[in-house]
């Protein structure tokens, strides 16, 4: 995300469960916002039976086995693995660990979803290494888009291809006083992903 309340989490819930194909297809949903994930919240009522801080303490341990038993299943063909109830728990996770997690589940899943927050760390950024799609997610506000233009930089010059990276303008309003083609200027991109604005529907669901 650009900022913080852009929709990053919902959008990579909801992404989780379309690439599910009503369960056809199996997909990872990991929540490396170690401080505050709530990426469960959104898929899930059911107690975790682990979470990312946990299997990075037991990283000598990690296996198939142990991934999959640490994760939370929220649906057909969906399974997610938390973040840490207790912020203080991200300083367990390294690069290394995720690494390693991430590299197990692509074995193991059609599709990875990460939701990694809004926070440029060791530990994100191997993360955003190991992804083939990273989705920027912003809105149609100044500080969205110049937030948006110092993520660009920060993405340029780790030299990830142009194809590597996506921008999604989230709650899209029509009509309004920022349009799409100033983002994509300032952005200096061609092409934007468009969620429409559909707020009360929106919180409706979480909250369920």
């Amino acid at each position: 995300s650009c900022k913080g309340g852009s929709g990053t989490t919902f959008v990579a819930a909801n992404l989780a469960h379309l690439l599910t194909l009503g369960g056809e297809r199996r997909v990872a949903l990991l929540d490396l916002n170690l401080q505050f994930g709530d990426a469960a919240l959104f898929v899930t009522n059911e107690r975790a039976a682990s979470n990312v801080a946990e299997v990075a303490r037991n990283i000598h341990r990690l296996d198939r086995e142990l991934l999959q038993s640490a994760m939370t299943p929220a649906g057909p063909g969906l399974w997610v693995l938390p973040a840490p109830d207790d912020p203080a728990q991200a300083g367990d996770v390294a690069p290394e660990h995720v690494q390693a997690m991430l590299g197990l589940a692509t074995t193991m899943f059609d599709y990875v979803v990460v939701d990694l927050g809004r926070t440029i760390s060791a530990v994100t950024l191997r993360a955003l290494d190991a992804c083939q799609r990273v989705y920027v997610v912003l809105q149609q506000t100044l500080p969205f888009i110049r937030d948006g233009r110092r993520l660009r930089d920060a993405l340029r010059a780790l030299d990830y291809p142009a194809a590597k990276v996506r921008w999604i303008v989230n709650r899209l309003e029509k009509g309004g006083e920022i349009g799409l083609e100033d983002v994509k200027r300032t952005l200096g991109v061609s092409e934007l992903i468009t969620l429409p604005n559909q707020h009360d529907v929106v919180a409706a669901s979480v909250n369920q």
